[in-house]
């Protein structure tokens, strides 16, 4: 096994390996596991001393007190990764926290090199190094994504709230109009002089606008808000925009479904109907697809929905492209519904999209940052 760099200046001269160690913004280490699978400190640099506030003598007569500083929440995954690291000799990396006086935390990250010791236990060369500004950052950009995600969240619920508003208002008030209008019209039809064909052929004309406007205004507001998906459900309400995708782009869509009517969440059907028409919309406008195909399978604790087709696929580049925003808001959709989404997509094969949401609705949204951040460490 190659030496670590610590070994390499030792060999080649202890001043520069002193002078490279004082430089260090933490602490280096020689670490050495006992008998009993406790650790031990034959060497402490000085930075001990403002890393953890414990001098190097009080850390090479007591070892333990540098596992009494872990987080108890940390403590578990610090004795892991270094079973892990004395079981096969890999490299030990560990992150974690440590409690000092006055109720403070730090974070710090501890790597080192394992070698065979003559007792043929295991020991390590390594540095423990304070990242808790980067820890920190990290925390805040979290803390600004969920915010993001948030409002997002909200835009789609504000967007949503007012298309069944307007939806609400186009069908009874404007449908209501144009339906007395009608009524009107066709009273007026036939009571115009059987004489006066000019006439009659103009109000037959307006008649056929009216009727035509109307169709108008029921396709408005049915894609503002599917009726159907309030009254008969989510199942009935995808098989409906299949069907108008196939009459609208020429392409065969198939649903299959694990049940006849599955029962969701009223934020769960909205939101996986919009990201089925964005899909769809999609396949029409990109995918140069003869076939597309709806899967919906329910299971105990969660919903899977399966949208694919058999066109052209897209590449990663086209995926991660600055204004796709179309497959950026389903993923976001799906986050706040706590679940994930899967894009498989090749020339050959076309593209396949797999979403999975929880049921549960303890599990609908993620963790907070600080929750994900200060509840545990990463390894």
């Amino acid at each position: 096994m190659p030496k670590s760099s610590l070994g390499l200046l030792s060999s080649s001269s202890p001043d520069k390996l002193q002078g490279f160690i004082a430089s260090l913004p933490g602490m280096a280490c020689l670490i050495v596991m006992q008998e009993g699978g406790s650790i031990s400190f034959p060497y402490v640099s000085e930075g001990s001393s403002k890393l953890l506030e414990i001098s190097p003598s009080e850390l090479l007569s007591d070892s333990s007190s540098f596992v009494s500083l872990i987080h108890p929440e940390d403590i578990s995954s610090f004795l892991e990764t270094l079973k892990q690291s004395a079981r096969t000799l890999c490299f030990w990396n560990w992150e974690g926290r440590i409690n000092l006086p006055g109720n403070r935390v730090k974070w710090i990250s501890l790597r080192a090199t394992p070698h065979s010791s003559p007792s043929g236990l295991p020991c390590w060369e390594g540095l423990v190094l304070d990242i808790t500004q980067n820890k920190l950052s990290e925390l805040e950009i979290m803390r600004t994504q969920q915010q993001l995600r948030e409002l997002f969240s909200h835009i789609q619920d504000a967007k949503e709230q007012e298309r069944l508003h307007i939806a609400r208002e186009v069908h009874d008030e404007i449908g209501s109009l144009l339906t007395a209008i009608k009524i009107d019209l066709s009273w007026l039809i036939q009571r115009l002089p059987k004489d006066s064909q000019m006439l009659i052929d103009k109000a037959c004309t307006i008649e056929e606008l009216v009727n035509k406007t109307i169709a108008s205004t029921n396709n408005l507001a049915h894609s503002l808000r599917p009726d159907v998906l309030d009254h008969f459900g989510f199942i009935a309400a995808i098989e409906t925009e299949a069907q108008e995708f196939s009459k609208r782009s020429g392409i065969s869509c198939t649903i299959i479904t694990s049940q006849d009517d599955i029962e969701l969440p009223s934020g769960h059907s909205i939101t996986l109907f919009r990201i089925l028409q964005e899909t769809l919309n999609n396949i029409l406008k990109h995918a140069q697809a003869k076939n597309a195909r709806v899967e919906v399978v329910k299971e105990s604790d969660h919903l899977e929905l399966i949208i694919s087709d058999d066109g052209v696929g897209f590449s990663d580049m086209a995926r991660t492209k600055p204004r796709s925003f179309g497959l950026r808001g389903i993923h976001e959709r799906v986050e706040h519904l706590g679940g994930s989404v899967n894009i498989a997509s090749s020339d050959e094969s076309g593209t396949r999209i797999t979403i999975i949401v929880p049921l549960d609705a303890e599990h609908s949204n993620s963790d907070t940052p600080q929750q994900t951040l200060m509840g545990g460490a990463s390894t």
